[in-house]
């Protein structure tokens, strides 16, 4: 294994046998489960350094990071893309100032814009036929940054839940010659940085593309225990102050479990690593065509590789028909909804898994019938994302909400579009459709 500088210097802690009158109260001894880690479950002490005042292994770890990802600099954080995407929006955001968002967005994203009393305008993915989400338009972009010249920056997610890329390359040219920053929640895309020409001819992962910041969640495709995600800078003023914003949000205890399985991960992708994800964005591939000979549409154009996502309207397979038929072949998948499923790939699958894989794919039965794809409207804001996320509030029967303002996120399909944004009347003609996604009841403002 590569150099691997926190675990050679827990490995040092660990053989002094210090007596442990700090933090945490397991004091590193073998229980449980846990008889093989828990020694490595520590905190900020002489010899471990500190995450966010980091001068020995956590910052040899996070120079390593910045050479792998060949940024300006790379953080890590134990607490997941939300604290990346948090202080990504702290290191450009100015109280009241408009953003330009992809309404595809993460609930954090909407939270902290909320905290930091950003102004989202949204771009609504443009969907060219396809009965998921969609891409976001460059020339959708640029509209929107000639009609809001005082935008603080550019958010778009890429790629989003079911796998599908937006141009970055295009929108980053795009609010360079408008001199707006480009952020990008890449959060299921840590791994393209590492995929081969055969299976990635063009660069996929927006630091090569020109983002100016973006994060990446190591535990989603990568063997990072939940929690591990990086911060991505290319710019030298967002390196000097990134560490400060973390602290804004972030915990003064991160977990350096999770800080170990990132860094055995950075010497696993100096070495078969690469390989073993090109072989299996290869295999991906061949499972797609499968799935396309055995009758399902498939999300195509710029998409993930290692991802496959099937999609459901007009195959005449309910959410729970489709269900019954994956737990069938004992498979577990990421996301399911009426549009479509979410199977996610990753070296570490064992070859019973797709061995299942196939059987299921192969004994599926796809028809062509009528589909209702996802719905997307644009409701109109009363209020802020601040004002309404902060104001009194009280939860009613979604029949009743029809002229109410929402004080909540509402998105029946949590990684697609939200139908409802804080702040946004509820029209009656949205509440059928709310229903029919599941919402019963609905938190508003008084």
């Amino acid at each position: 294994m590569s150099h691997t500088p926190l675990h050679d210097a827990l490995n040092e802690y660990i053989k002094k046998d210090w007596a442990r009158f700090h933090m945490p109260g397991h004091k590193g001894a073998p229980f449980g489960l846990f008889e093989q880690i828990s020694a490595y479950d520590v905190t900020e002490v002489e010899g471990t350094d500190s995450l966010f005042e980091d001068d020995g292994p956590l910052a040899d770890l996070e120079r390593e990071y910045t050479r792998l990802y060949g940024t300006k600099g790379t953080m890590l954080s134990a607490g997941g893309s939300t604290l990346c995407i948090q202080t990504m929006l702290k290191l450009v955001g100015k109280p009241g100032a408009p953003i330009i968002a992809g309404r595809n967005i993460h609930t954090s994203a909407v939270n902290a814009m909320s905290l930091l009393d950003l102004r989202p305008v949204w771009l609504y993915p443009n969907r060219e036929g396809e009965s998921l989400i969609g891409r976001i338009k460059a020339d959708s972009v640029e509209q929107a940054l000639c009609a809001h010249p005082d935008a603080c920056a550019v958010y778009l997610t890429c790629p989003d839940y079911f796998g599908v890329c937006s141009d970055i390359a295009a929108i980053s040219a795009i609010c360079k010659s408008h001199g707006v920053a480009l952020l990008v929640d890449n959060a299921h895309g840590a791994h393209l940085k590492f995929l081969s020409k055969e299976c990635c001819p063009h660069p996929l992962h927006p630091m090569d593309l020109g983002a100016d910041l973006c994060c990446d969640s190591l535990h989603k495709t990568l063997p990072v225990f939940t929690g591990g995600a990086l911060l991505h800078c290319n710019r030298e003023e967002y390196v000097q102050n990134a560490k400060r914003d973390m602290t804004v949000f972030g915990s003064t205890s991160p977990n350096y479990l999770i800080m170990l399985s990132a860094d055995y991960t950075a010497g696993w992708l100096q070495e078969e690593g690469p390989a073993l994800l090109s072989q299996t964005a290869l295999r991906c591939e061949r499972l797609r065509e499968l799935a396309r000979n055995q009758g399902f549409r498939v999300a195509d154009g710029l998409c993930d590789p290692m991802r496959i996502t099937l999609i459901l309207t007009g195959t005449g397979y309910s959410r729970e028909a489709f269900r019954r038929h994956l737990r069938r072949f004992g498979i577990m998948e990421e996301f399911l909804s009426e549009n479509g499923c979410v199977l996610l790939c990753s070296p570490f699958n064992r070859e019973e898994d797709y061995r299942r894989l196939t059987q299921m794919i192969l004994h599926a039965k796809p028809q062509n019938s009528e589909s209702s794809p996802y719905p997307m409207f644009c409701p109109c804001a009363e209020l802020t994302l601040r004002e309404a996320m902060f104001a009194p509030w009280e939860t009613i029967p979604i029949e009743d909400a029809g002229g109410r303002i929402a004080a909540e996120v509402q998105s029946p399909c949590p990684p697609g579009i939200p139908l409802i944004m804080p702040g946004e009347k509820i029209c009656k003609d949205y509440i059928k459709i709310l229903k029919n996604y599941g919402i019963s009841f609905i938190r508003v403002v008084q």
